[in-house]
């Protein structure tokens, strides 16, 4: 008799365990799916700025390689 009580309280606790951690973990879920992450290239600000720099970078090198340097201003 005395096993069956203790094989009873066992699985109680062990039930209320679960629905203990059940709860948790739906609570948990629920709470993280609002939670909405965005990377920076999702931004089309970001992208706009983006193209405009490298357009910008582009022309400076176009410039930089059709400039030769002159011989006489190497010291």
């Amino acid at each position: 008799m005395r096993l069956l009580i203790f094989v009873w309280v066992v699985i109680g606790i062990a039930v209320i365990f679960g629905l203990v951690y059940g709860i948790s973990a739906l609570v948990e879920r629920n709470r993280r799916a609002k939670i909405k992450t965005t990377a920076p290239d999702d931004d089309p600000q970001f992208l706009r700025d983006l193209a405009k720099r490298l357009a910008e970078e582009e022309v400076e090198k176009k410039k930089n390689e059709q400039k030769p340097e002159e011989p006489g201003d190497e010291q």
